[in-house]
């Protein structure tokens, strides 16, 4: 019997901290996730806004740990992490396996309410006082 395909997810919550922010992060997030669905080693990436709040979502999921690291270099993810404690007023991530590529929202959002999901640094994220 063959064993079963191990999966590399990640999920990640935050929150824009303004309209004047929205622009760029939303410019940003799409290049990232257009580089992410063309890295080789992904199976899915999904991105999730929810209107009016400034909550937004993403879900991908990964051949290997070697894929998603391919793109956490990637000049796309790289410009978004440089920028997002200016954009992002907070944000969680939680990395974790699964058995199918087919994850859903519900699972990805119970795997953030995880305690093992990390919060991002509160004081990262400070209103920049410049």
């Amino acid at each position: 019997m063959a064993q079963p395909t191990t999966y590399l997810c990640t999920a990640t919550r935050l929150r824009v901290r303004g309209v004047r922010q929205l622009g760029p992060f939303l410019s940003a997030s799409r290049k990232a996730a257009l580089a992410a669905k063309r890295t080789p080693g992904n199976v899915r990436t999904r991105v999730l806004g929810l209107p009016p709040w400034l909550v937004f979502s993403t879900l991908s999921v990964w051949e290997s740990r070697e894929a998603m690291a391919a793109f956490a270099k990637s000049p796309e993810h790289r410009e978004c992490m440089q920028h997002m404690a200016h954009w992002a007023s907070r944000g969680k991530f939680v990395t974790f396996t699964t058995e199918t590529p087919r994850v859903g929202w519900r699972h990805a959002g119970r795997k953030l309410r995880d305690p093992d999901a990390v919060w991002t640094p509160h004081e990262q994220y400070r209103r920049p006082t410049a």
